[in-house]
Formats: C-alpha cells, sequence, structure tokens
C-alpha cells in the first residue's frame, strides 16, 4: 500500500556518489543489498581490530585508539549512517495477538485493525475466509486500535506481549527487563497440563509486506505472507526467562528476518512514563543504551522513565545528510502541533529547538508537560522513521507498528477529541494501538476501533470484548455510561443519592420535590451550600 505524502513535497535521494562518506578502501558488500552490510564484516578491519565497518556500506573503519575518540568518531559515524539510507527495515502489521497464562489472560485472542484490513460491505452477505476478513463495518480509521479498561485489566501487558514477539528470537539477548508476565494461579482456573505450569504463552500473526528498500532474495518471503511466532516464557522460582519458539514451516523466514543484527519488523512502542531529558539522552546517546536499535524502539513500554531520543540529538545531522527529510520532517511536526496552536520551523536557540506560539518562540524544556510528553515520543518515532526509511521515500509511506500507552497523558480535553484522529491521518501506512482511560478519545473514534478489557475483581481474570454499541461524537457522560466504561453514573455519591430521594419522593405525587429535582440537575452542590450561607 502506497500512501500519498500529503505534508510535503515529493522528496528525492542523495546520489550515493554525492554522499560524503569515506571509503578507506576496504571490502565493499553487494550492491543494492543493504541487508548484507548487517551480515558481513570488514576482512580487512578484522585483523587490526578496528571497529564501525557495519555502519557504512562504504565501511567506515575507525581505530580503537583513546575511548573518547572512538565515541565521538563512532557516534558521528553512526548518526550519518542512519540517515543516508544506510538501514532498511521489513514492514509488518499485526493482525491477531493470543495469550495463555499471562498475568491476569486466561487464553484470549485480539483481533486488530491495520491499514490493509479487509471489512464487510454493505451489499456482502458472506464474508471471505481469510485472517484479514472481519465481520466489522469499515470504520474511518482502519489503521487504530484503542485499548480501553481499568486498571490493571491488562492493556500495557498487551503492548509489552506484541513488544516482545516482535522481537522474535532477538527477545532474549535484547536484555530488555520486565516484570513477571506468568500469570499467578488461582484455585478458580482450570487445571493446566503439566508442560504448561509455570508457563506463559505470547502467539503473534503478522502480516509482511515488500517495499521497494527491502531485499527480496535475502529476507526469503512472499509480499503479503502471513507468519506467526512464539514466544514462550518460564518461571523458576523468582526468576523468569524468554524463550522463541520456532514457528516450524516459517523457521527459514523468521531466522534471518529475527537476527539481532536485522532492522526488520519495524515495531515502536511508548509507555506511559516516557520521558525526554535533553541533558541525559544528549550524554546516553546510541551507546548508552542498554540493548540494541530494535530493543531501544519498544524499551519504553518495559522501562520506567526511559529517556527518549530529543530532536537535537539526531535533527541537525539529518538537515546536512538529507535536507528533503529535514524539511518532512519540520512539516511533520508542525501540522501534528497545530490542534495545540503551535507551529515549528526547525530553528534552534542556543543549542535547543524552539517552538512558537501567537509569535512566541518557547524551548523545548519551557513548554507544558503536555506539549512536551507529545512532542517527545513523536520526536522519538520521527528519529527511528528516518533511521529505517531510505532516503529516497517519504515518511509517510513507513508501513508497521506504533504503540503508545496512556495516548491523553497530559492533554487537555480540547486536545483529546483531535489527538488519535490528527495522527492516523498523518500517518495513514502505520498501525496505531493505543490506550487510554479518556472518555474524550474514546468518542472521537468509533466501535469498531475499540477492544474493551474486563477484569472480573473476584477471579483476576481478563475478558476482551469490542461492543456493538454506537460511540462516535457522544458526549463525555453518555460514553462514561456506556458499556465500554461501565459506569452508573457521573456523579458523585452525594449527588445521586439526593437526587435518587427526590425523585423517589416526585413520583409519590410531591410536586416540592420535583421542583428540586429541576433544580438538582441544574447545579452543582456548592451552589446550594452558597446559598445557604448567605
Amino acid at each position: 500500500m502506497q500512501g500519498k505524502d500529503t505534508t510535503s513535497g515529493d522528496l528525492e535521494s542523495t546520489p550515493a556518489a554525492d554522499r560524503q562518506t569515506p571509503n578507506v578502501g576496504h571490502e565493499r558488500t553487494s550492491a543494492g543489498g543493504r541487508g548484507n552490510i548487517l551480515e558481513r564484516a570488514c576482512r580487512a578491519c578484522r585483523p587490526k581490530k578496528l571497529l564501525i565497518h557495519r555502519m557504512n556500506p562504504s565501511c567506515i573503519c575507525v581505530p580503537l585508539q583513546s575511548g573518547v575518540f572512538w565515541l565521538r568518531a563512532a557516534a558521528s559515524a553512526l548518526v550519518s549512517w542512519c540517515f543516508s539510507g544506510g538501514a532498511g527495515a521489513l514492514p509488518m502489521f499485526i493482525e491477531k495477538l493470543s495469550l495463555r497464562n499471562v498475568r491476569t489472560f486466561l487464553d484470549n485472542e485480539l483481533i486488530f485493525l491495520h491499514p490493509e484490513t479487509t471489512f464487510r460491505t454493505r451489499k456482502q452477505k458472506v464474508v471471505p475466509r481469510s485472517p484479514t476478513a472481519k465481520l466489522l463495518p469499515k470504520p474511518k480509521l482502519t489503521n487504530v486500535n484503542l485499548l480501553l479498561g481499568d486498571n490493571a485489566s491488562g492493556k500495557t501487558t498487551v503492548l509489552q506481549s506484541i513488544a516482545l514477539s516482535s522481537l522474535g528470537p532477538a527477545a532474549r539477548e535484547s536484555q530488555i527487563g520486565f516484570r513477571p508476565f506468568v500469570r499467578v494461579n488461582s484455585p478458580s482456573d482450570p487445571p493446566r497440563q503439566p508442560d504448561e505450569r509455570n508457563r506463559a504463552f505470547v502467539t503473534s500473526s503478522f502480516l509482511l509486506h515488500s517495499q521497494d528498500y527491502t531485499s527480496r532474495t535475502q529476507l526469503n518471503y512472499q509480499p503479503g505472507e502471513r507468519v506467526e511466532g512464539r514466544i514462550r516464557i518460564h518461571k523458576e522460582g523468582e526468576l523468569e526467562s524468554i524463550h522463541f519458539v520456532p514457528p516450524g514451516q516459517d523457521d527459514d523466514l523468521w531466522q534471518p528476518v529475527y537476527r539481532s543484527s536485522n532492522d526488520s519488523f519495524f515495531c515502536v512502542a511508548y509507555g506511559a512514563t516516557r520521558r525526554v531529558d535533553l541533558d541525559q539522552a544528549g550524554g546516553q546517546g546510541p551507546f548508552g543504551k542498554t540493548s540494541f536499535l530494535r530493543g531501544q524502539r519498544v524499551q519504553s513500554v518495559f522501562q520506567e522513565a526511559y529517556q527518549l531520543y530529543p530532536l537535537q540529538y539526531w535533527l541537525p545531522a539529518l538537515k546536512g545528510t538529507n535536507r528533503k527529510r529535514f524539511k518532512q520532517i519540520i512539516k511533520i511536526l508542525s501540522h501534528l502541533l497545530k490542534s495545540g496552536s503551535y507551529s515549528f520551523d526547525g530553528k534552534m536557540r542556543e543549542d535547543e529547538y524552539v517552538f512558537s506560539r501567537g509569535g512566541t518562540a518557547i524551548k523545548f524544556q519551557n513548554l507544558s508537560d503536555g506539549y512536551r510528553a507529545f512532542i517527545g515520543w513523536v520526536a522519538d518515532l520521527l528519529y527511528h522513521m528516518s533511521f529505517a526509511c531510505p532516503p529516497d521515500k517519504s515518511l509517510l509511506e513507513m508501513q508497521g507498528v506504533v504503540m503508545v500507552d496512556e495516548i491523553d497523558l497530559h492533554l487537555h480535553p480540547r486536545w483529546q477529541m483531535k489527538v488519535v484522529r490528527t495522527i492516523a491521518k498523518t500517518f495513514p501506512n502505520l498501525q496505531f494501538i493505543f490506550t487510554s482511560h479518556s472518555p474524550l478519545v474514546a468518542s472521537s473514534l468509533e466501535w469498531m476501533n475499540i477492544i474493551t478489557l474486563k477484569t472480573s475483581p473476584t477471579r483476576n481474570v481478563t475478558k476482551d470484548r469490542r461492543f456493538s454499541e454506537g460511540i462516535h461524537g457522544l458526549d463525555a457522560d453518555q460514553v462514561l455510561i456506556s458499556n465500554f466504561f461501565g459506569l452508573a453514573t457521573t456523579r458523585t455519591d452525594e449527588k445521586a443519592s439526593r437526587l435518587d430521594r427526590l425523585t423517589e419522593r416526585a413520583r409519590e405525587g410531591d410536586d416540592e420535590a420535583a421542583k428540586k429535582v429541576i433544580e438538582e440537575l441544574a447545579t452543582g452542590s456548592e451552589d446550594e451550600e452558597w446559598s445557604d450561607s448567605q
């Protein structure tokens, strides 16, 4: 699926001959095979213990001298390589997630929408049998999934499960810390087979695609093919370990895709405690992170207060290596901030990017929590997209999975009503999975986009459901008392009790009580208290 770039003009690739990348005469990898540079080492470099032969098709090699010299040179080489087309990703969407014995999930199967989902048409009586065919009418936003549910209902668990499965065999070596996955069984749980005790199973079904910059022969797959991967988590005492279960017939397909040195399967996830600290993030850089690149892309959803990549860390380098990409990112950010009445033109003040509102330039650190939280994860997403997307391709054509926990975090209600639609329409070829507690976010979507998670308080078991109940455009109160949130009332207990008593008296014929009911519905409790004190 090729998305139309509505945010910027056509992008042109920078000719390889014009790129300022040194070639010290070492062996080059095969032309056109970006993935190959990740699989081979430079034979000329190995004997001399030189580094960075993987960072550029021209084999940028840096002598291993002092630690400071190496770190600076390596960081410069990495940033230049990232944005000169040195990386390529195998795009994908997730269609189905199965969870067994995972925390509050006993045995659940969740189906997700994506840009290429097949939907039921009004005239279609028989839905074709295929993994993408859903018994759902087509929503306005086909690339959005929203998870609703109480605290501890499993929303973050779903995001973490998808993130782990997207890492495949590399999940074990990615060194991503996570809290226990294996369910603590209760007496009411059904009996398990011996080989399933102290085990959790995460199974994902992915739809793979072909893009111009992916080597089909290397990855050995057919465009549009569906592959399944399983993550098994073992619990031994207080410890848990991750194991990738080869999918059998797809084993040959998944091994090259999920190798640690492969940047395929674009999946990015952001936790609820995401943050950007300009000093710490800039000081860490890519060499201060605890896992490889694909692990970094999802680490935020596992690690509290994980530091995202700020704009000033990577955007200035992009301005020098791919000016058209740089301009596109400026337009994308400015477009996304319009709903918040801010603009962004890519200008810096004292080595820090500034954002404009009402003619006033404001540094990132001086923005409110809501704007910093939003700009923080969007800027980090654009960084990873720029890494994976070749220079001659629009970022808006990128395909993959993006997950954001608590998308409404710190946002004003007015912005909550627009944020999902704005993001989804800006990146039409990305599949989004959001979580939220906001009725305003929920009412901005249709019921087809929403999966509700409800946990039984007596059994600690989560059930997932997609309610076929109209929600788009409803008031917040209407949404809160719907099946999606399940509140009996949006009033305080005191107010609700007073209304119940007055209503009962009105039904018995008390005219004065009937008038009081109308007054109670139109005023807050403090109005009566204030008038009584006068």
